[in-house]
This record gives C-alpha cells, structure tokens and sequence, in this order.
C-alpha cells in the first residue's frame, strides 16, 4: 500500500524534528522506507551528494541580524517514488507547523534546482545513482565497473549529473566526463566555461585519487583542438554534428514561454468547508491578501507560490501547500515546477514583484542602469545598499566537542608513517596526511577519517593519502565517515580537534623537501627564520600558516609571528582586534615551543624585527599593506564580492570565508579592504561584468552608510596574476605561481618594469569604455584593433566631429535628432551599423 497523507494537522510531531532550526546551519532528513530519517553532519549529503532516487528534507537556519530566519526546501531526485515524494511534501508541512509555521518552504526538483538551494553547496551539487530503496553501493572494482558519462554545468554553482552513455548527450556548451574505469576523459566544450573546466578537473583528480588509487589515466581534451578519437569510440563514434550549446535547450528560455496568465486563489475554511476560489479582479495588489486565509498565486510552470497570512487556521495552512502542490499535475505543469510556501511579513522578493502595487522601498534601480533600454538583462532590480548588509555564513552543526581521541599519519614514499604526538595539530602544505578521529556518542564509538591534503602536496602523495583512508575504512569495518581535506577550506571540526593540541600550524615545504622540522632544534642551524600568519574568527578555528619572510608579507589587519635565531616576535598589526590578540598569544606557543617572544605594536618594532624579514631600517619602513594610524578607529574586516551577468543579468553576491580559490577566472571580484577597494578583473571576465563591476564599485562605495566616498576611498583595478601587494595580503598563504606560468611576483613585477603591478585608479579603468576615446573612420569600419571596451552599437561616438560632420554630412546635434530608424539607416549607409 503507498504513501497516504493523514488529514488535518498533526498534535505530535516526528521526534527528529525535536530541538532543530535554533542556531545557523544545516539540518538535512532523507526519505527512508516511508519515514525521515536525520542525517548526521558528516554526511555525503552536506556536501551536495544526493541520490537521484531518493528524496530529501534540508532546513536552513541562517542569522538575520538578531533573528533567525529559517527555509525548508524538499528535493525530490528524478528517481524518487510517488511514495516517497509524498512522504517529503507531508513531513515538510510537519517540520513548518513544528517551527510555528513561521519557515519559507520550497520544493526543489533534480536538475531544476533554485539558487537559493543550490547556494547551500559551497563545492556544487552531485547528482549520486540509485538511492536507499535501491540498496545503492557504490563499486570500484574493474570487473565490476559501469562506464559512465558525468555532464558537469553550471559557474559558481556547479551540478555533476550522470547523462545517457551516447553522443547525443554531449554538447558544446559544457563539460563532460566519460569515466572508463582506469581511463578517465575529461571533453570541454568550445563553448565551456572556465569554471566548468577547472571543476571537472578537480572532480576527475578525485576519482582517480580517491576511487581508482591514483592509477588511472586521464585525458583532457579541448574540443577542436586535442584528439578525441578515443573519448567519441567510447561513445559509438563521433556524431557528424555535435550539439550546439543553443540546441541543448534552455529551461529557463522554455518555461518563460510557457508561463500562463497568473491566477490567484483563496483559500478559505470560512464556509464550514474548504473553499479555492480564484480572485477575478487584476492587476493583483497587495491589498487584496487577507490575513485570515491563504492563498495560492500560480504563474503556470514558472513557479506556484503559497501565501499564508497570519490569521488563518491550521486545516487553511496545510490544505493550501498540498492544494499547490497538486495544481503542477492537475494543471500538465512539468514536473520540476517549483512551489514556494511564504508567509505574512516574510514574503520574498521574488513573490513581491508579482504583485502591481507592493512597494519595494529597498530595491531602487540605479541611475544608470534605468537608461539601458535596449538591454532587458537590466531590467532586473539591483541596488549596492543591499550589499552592506552583512550576512553571516551559515554555520554546520558539529559531530561532537572535538575531543575524542586521534591518530595521525604523514604520507611519506607513499606509506603511512605516524606522527609522534608532540607534532599533532602541524602540517606541511607539501605534504598528505591521513587522521582517525574517534569519538563517543551514546557510549558508542563513532569514526571519522580524515585526509588533508597540503596545497602543493603531489598528485602521488594525495591519491596515497585516499588509498590509505579506503585502507583505514576497512580496518574498522566500512564504518567510520571519510572526509576529504584541501588546505585552506579545513571544515570547522577539523579546527575544533585541532584546537586540543594547541591549534593548527602550517609549515611551508614538506618531506624530503629539505625543510626543518617541526620539533627539530638542530634546525636553527641553518637560517632560523620563519613568518606565520595568524588568521581566525573565533577561539578555535584560528590557524598559523607561514609565508614568505619578507615585510611584503605583513598587513595591519593581522596578527604575525617571526622566528628568528636568537628572539621570537608576537607582531600586532594596527587593525587587529583584541580577540585576535588573544589567538595569537594562545596560538605561538604551538609554533615556537617553550622559546620566550617579545610582543610588538606595528610602528614600535625593533631594528631587528627588521632584519630579521631582510629589510634595513636605516633605509626607512618598508612597503606593505599598512593601514594608516587616523584610520584604525573605522577599520572593518575585508569582504569579497562576486559580480556576473551569467544568468541574463548583471548581479553581484558576496562570498564568505574567502580565499584565492574563490577568484572566479571568469568573472569580475570587488574585494572591500574599506580603505581601499579593489576591482579584480579575471582573465575570462566579459566586457559587459568589466564595465558594470567599475560602475558597480563606484555607487558601492558612495552608497556605504558610513562616511566614505568615492572621492575618499581609493578604487583600484587589478588584473588576474598581477596583484599588488595590498590586494594580496587578504588572501591567507597567497600562491603567487597560481597565474603565474611559474614567474614568482618580483620577477612579474621586474618584466614589467614598475612598482604596483597591474594595478590602476578606477577613472583609468573606466575610461577604457568612454566615447570621448576617438577612433578613425577605416578603423571603426572594419574593427581592424578595436578594443573590446568599444560599444559596437555606437561606433559613431567614437568619430571625432570633423570626421563624423565628412562622413555623416551632418553634424552630431542634427544626427541625434534624427528617429531611432533613420539613424541606424544612416550608419548602414556608411558602413557603421
């Protein structure tokens, strides 16, 4: 017998949901024989593994300044039964009425996910086969192996899928992975972005490290330009035409042109019985929702939204959700239509904007967007206000305190050799190393393992690191959670085990790298100097990395300690908080033992703090990202914005907890260092994110609620792989071979002969983009050298006016007043159009 949802209201709700939705983070159920059951944090699911046959309840609990606003989103996997799709949607409403009745639900469909949903999954969402009634295992042994094809879209936020093994799956717009056991292909698509490619490779690398043990091949191929012969007779040959990035369909394009006349329905028990009744008066206002019922607004297969005022009952509550719900098959929607439950003052703006008279007193179009009439990607609402706003991110519930017990074991020739205790909490980001974690709950004994992987660690050691973790599980019999580590993006219970030894440190170098040892005296006999950065939010999440030992190295913003042979420093930068003080005296003793240190101010350092990072004094204070003495009183932590136009329109969000693996390549960054902001051009970033990111940055900083302006502030613009040393410094263990082609920075900067390299003022950058840049005739005829910040839609602007009065046999003032088709008839006459 299938899933029957009970009627009315439940009086005692399901017991995983007691105690949920109180503190930020994610809670996550699955659909399991009819029943939810909670996940544990350490699950797949957490880190946007879901299984295509299996459904899914995550609430997101996120701080809103002093309160707490809460989304219950329900994915149902294009596998899932009836049944348990059912089961989903009910105990959603249950969790809602749990929590008051007070969460925005949302019902989400595989490969039609919101964004909202797919912004819980920092790493991106991966679409697992099968599911628990299917009794999914997974299975690494060659004879046992199925070949597949992975199909992996999207920008920041990337979805891997499993697609048809044909070629008709394949298109030129994405990325696609053909997994062949001990042969992988990566094939991108001409027209792929950056950001797929480089997350297909990271998903590649971690197959073959983690699934295949590091030994089988892989093969990117470019399409048009690397061999492909192999990747397509995998496939049943090369098709005579591969599929266009426009042939493979858009669903947005689709559902916007099937979207019906909206309808807006009551939903009232006033009657003595349940009543839907469609509301015939249009345009619908704001005014026209009663607190006291429900309601249902159905804009067709582009979405179904669920209101529910105040006042109305129960029975209204939940009658209304499933009555929303069952419109998507009554009505022929597809099935991936989303529903959207709100509530009354928690309405979103995407729901607001259906509505003809709901005022939208925060969400003012910019000046200078409101004129591009003849771009619809503008149309959208966008206002910098919104930016200052800060938001934290959403924090993950821990296993446990993070004191249990724990072995730790360096990959060294590829075999696990043990850590002696005393170096616990050290790590070298050359290195892999592979941890057991155990710990008690409900007197059981539960396992994590996990394998951290130094960023310049080799391809051998990470895929040893993964084989010995596989070796591990099953030692303990497949039970305990792996967790897989990369330096830099350490999970909050990580630090937190960490935190019992004393913190976390990470050395430059690793084994047979000829560094010293952690606990090595003897060490000192060769230069004995060493710098640590010391970076955290909170008293245990705080870590050491070292950097470079030169004053380039230091910002006011941070707390640094040097190492040098005969004294040790606690160096206090000027914008340091107290509490970031506090870690570094808590932290040293981790790096330097039992040695005495000397704590520094910023300005009051001895000649041979100086020396001892290579610089002379007597040649006056080096040059690093200082932040001037008048200007301590304002100082704000940096934040880092992420401006596209990849979804039709311009819009720009920020990124939490950032680092230099957040600079999107094909995109355009605003990192807020308050004194100075930086637009951070990627080497991909198209002309119109370029122009609208300078635009951006400006009304930013002039819209900042406190004091500062753009006149104030200096905007600088720096381009991908030749940034300054006050841009780097806000990024922890800056990689400068990362864009580099191996070249360090001081040989970038002595190729190119200046101080500050790559870096210009924001009126320089935006005059790249001004008319006022004169071009000749010939020239803008044949676009023979124009660069690509010249509008093609005006090149008459850029004619000097004896040329434009020759060619145009008017002048500009006569041109303009000229209707719009008799002006474009005019540039098609001369070659201008």
């Amino acid at each position: 017998m299938g899933f029957e949802a009970p009627k009315g209201v439940p009086t005692v709700f399901d017991p995983s949901f007691k105690g949920v939705g109180q503190k930020p983070g994610l809670d996550i159920w699955r659909v399991e024989k009819l029943a939810v059951v909670k996940k544990e944090p350490t699950d797949k699911a957490f880190k946007g593994q879901l299984h295509e046959g299996d459904a899914y309840i995550i609430l997101q609990t996120k701080q809103v300044g002093p309160a707490l606003e809460r989304h219950i989103y329900f994915w149902l996997g294009k596998e899932s039964t009836q049944d348990e799709q059912g089961v989903a949607a009910y105990k959603t409403v249950e969790l809602d009425q749990s929590l008051g009745d007070e969460p925005v639900q949302h019902r989400e469909v595989q490969d039609h996910e919101s964004d909202e949903f797919l912004g819980l999954f920092k790493d991106g969402l991966q679409y697992l086969p099968g599911g628990v009634a299917t009794g999914f295992k997974h299975v690494d042994k060659e004879g046992e192996h199925r070949t597949r094809l992975l199909h992996v879209k999207g920008r920041r936020k990337i979805r891997v899928s499993e697609v048809p093994l044909q070629a008709g799956s394949v298109n030129e717009g994405d990325v696609f992975i053909l997994d062949a056991y001990m042969e992988i292909y990566q094939w991108n698509g001409k027209e792929a972005s950056r950001l797929e490619k480089t997350k297909a490779m990271q998903i590649v690398q971690r197959i073959r490290d983690e699934e295949r043990g590091g030994s089988a091949k892989i093969s990117v191929i470019d399409q048009d330009k690397d061999d492909d012969a192999a990747f397509w007779g995998k496939l049943g040959g090369k098709p005579a035409q591969i599929k266009s990035a426009q042939d493979a369909g858009s669903d947005d394009a689709h559902e916007r042109s099937a979207v019906k006349e909206m309808t807006l329905y009551r939903v009232s028990d006033a009657s003595g019985s349940m009543q839907v009744t469609p509301i015939e008066e249009k345009p619908y206002k704001k005014e026209q929702l009663d607190t006291n019922d429900a309601f249902i607004l159905d804009c067709g297969p582009a979405g179904i939204f669920v209101w529910v005022g105040k006042g109305a009952t129960k029975e209204e509550r939940a009658f209304s959700m499933r009555t929303g719900t069952d419109f998507i098959k009554q009505k022929g929607y597809p099935n991936h239509t989303p529903v959207t439950r709100v509530v009354e003052t928690g309405e979103t703006p995407v729901f607001k904007e259906k509505f003809a008279s709901w005022p939208e007193p925060n969400m003012l179009l910019p000046g200078q967007y409101a004129k591009r009439e003849k771009n619809p990607a503008f149309n959208k609402q966008f206002s910098t206000m919104t930016l200052h706003d800060a938001v934290e991110r959403q924090k993950e519930t821990l296993p446990d305190d993070g004191k249990g017990t724990l072995e730790v074991w360096r990959i060294e020739n590829f075999e696990r050799a043990p850590v002696p205790k005393e170096q616990y909490g050290h790590f070298f980001g050359g290195d892999s190393y592979v941890m057991l974690y155990t710990y008690l709950k409900n007197s059981k004994k539960c396992y994590i393992i996990y394998f951290w992987q130094g960023l310049k660690s080799s391809q051998d050691e990470r895929g040893a690191s993964a084989i010995h973790a596989v070796k591990l599980d099953e030692e303990y019999g497949g039970d305990p959670v792996q967790v897989r580590v990369v330096q830099n993006k350490e999970p909050p219970h990580f630090y937190l085990v960490m935190q019992q030894f004393g913190g976390m440190v990470v050395h430059a170098g690793g084994h047979a790298s000829g560094f010293k040892n952690v606990a090595d005296q003897d060490s000192y006999d060769t230069d004995g100097t060493r710098l640590f950065q010391v970076r955290g939010t909170n008293d245990w999440n705080t870590r050491a990395v070292q950097v470079e030992e030169e004053p380039a190295s230091l910002n006011s913003g941070d707390v640094f300690i040097l190492e040098t042979p005969k004294q040790c420093y606690l160096w206090f930068g000027k914008g340091c908080s107290g509490d970031e003080r506090e870690f570094g005296r808590q932290i040293i003793k981790a790096v330097i033992g039992n040695r005495g240190f000397e704590t520094v101010t910023e300005g009051q350092e001895p000649a041979e703090f100086w020396s001892g990072l290579g610089h002379d004094i007597a040649n006056g204070r080096p040059h690093y990202a200082e932040v001037k003495e008048a200007q301590m009183q304002e100082y704000r932590p940096p934040r880092l914005f992420q401006c596209s136009n990849a979804r039709g329109y311009f819009y720009v969000e920020e990124i939490f907890d950032f680092d230099q693996e957040d600079l999107i390549e094909d995109d355009v960054m605003i990192l807020d260092a308050f004194f100075e902001v930086f637009v951070w051009i990627g080497a991909g970033a198209n002309v119109e994110e370029r122009k609208h990111a300078l635009e951006t940055a400006k009304e930013y900083v002039d819209s900042d609620p406190t004091d500062r302006t753009s006149d104030d502030t200096a905007i600088m613009v720096v381009k991908q792989g030749l940034e300054p040393t006050n841009f780097r410094c806000h990024f922890m263990a800056w990689d400068d071979e990362k864009w580099s082609n191996g070249m360090n920075y001081e040989q970038l900067k002595a190729a190119l002969g200046s101080g500050e390299v790559g870096a210009v003022s924001l009126d320089q950058a935006m005059d790249a983009f001004s008319t006022n840049k004169k071009y000749p005739y010939e020239q803008l005829k044949s676009n023979d050298g124009l660069p690509d910040t010249v509008d093609k839609t005006k090149k008459e602007q850029y004619l000097s006016d004896d040329d434009f009065q020759t060619i145009f046999k008017m002048s500009r003032s006569e041109f303009s007043a000229l209707a719009k088709w008799k002006q474009n008839n005019k540039k098609k006459e001369v070659g201008l159009f």
